[in-house]
């Protein structure tokens, strides 16, 4: 019997990273796709011979569909995808943000999602009880100051979780979407390294800490299990309070 296959975007590192690992010791195959491939070959080796890596450019949809059709060659249909690469620009009122920047911000964090569905749920739907989870984030929901082409990109994957959600409830695909808050990723690690602005994060959390990538990994998994069958098109903040407050 073929181990059940997970597609996991951003694997090289943080978020993606943990997820694929977690996928691993739940007995999954795990594809692992990111743009830089010696990261994602390091997670793949993580995770010995059940995972594999691909290089991949979320903004290139052309090259995702040629992704999509060489891992479906390898594995069988995947029951799982994991939308977790994305980027985070410099703060920046929107005035002053740049058109190219917008562009950039958007075409990752968005769009990527959207070609990464588009070329994945037509084999997630041969299979019963596949579940896509796309990453946003608080931002998905709520908005600092200076944070328009990030809390805009991730306000559109909560929508687009929302409306594919609807689109494919009666053929057994759930969409659901988490919302990470202040996380130890690679991504944020320039920032936290800046004591004052740790500070900051973390006394606008109610727990009062930054948080592991395996924490969101553990409810990304628990969405895609058994555990969680009547669950699609929600969104769900892992932030320790943030948005509570």
């Amino acid at each position: 019997m073929n181990k059940p296959l997970a597609i996991i975007t951003g694997a090289g590192s943080g978020i993606g990273r943990a997820t694929s690992i977690k996928f691993h010791e739940n007995g999954y195959q795990v594809a692992c796709l990111d743009l830089n491939l010696e990261t994602a070959k390091e997670t793949a080796e993580m995770i010995s011979n059940e995972g594999k890596a691909y290089q991949v450019d979320v903004i290139n949809h052309e090259e995702i569909k040629k992704i999509s059709e060489i891992i479906l060659k390898e594995f069988s249909n995947p029951d799982v995808l994991v939308n977790c690469a994305g980027i985070s620009p410099s703060p920046m009122p929107v005035h002053l943000f740049e058109v190219d920047e917008w562009n950039r911000v958007i075409n990752i964090n968005l769009n990527g999602s959207f070609y990464m569905m588009k070329y994945f749920i037509p084999s997630l739907l041969k299979n019963t009880n596949s579940s896509i989870v796309n990453i946003s984030s608080v931002l998905g929901v709520v908005a600092n100051p200076t944070t328009a082409g990030y809390a805009a990109s991730k306000h559109g994957i909560v929508g687009l979780t929302k409306a594919a959600a609807l689109d494919y409830a009666k053929q057994g695909l759930r969409v659901n979407c988490v919302g990470p808050g202040v996380i130890e990723t690679n991504m944020n690690k320039d920032i936290l390294k800046d004591i004052r602005i740790k500070e900051m994060l973390t006394n606008q959390t109610p727990l009062g800490r930054v948080a592991a990538p395996s924490e969101v990994a553990n409810l990304i998994y628990f969405l895609c299990s058994d555990k969680a069958t009547f669950i699609t098109g929600s969104f769900f903040a892992v932030d320790g309070g943030y948005t509570a407050v």
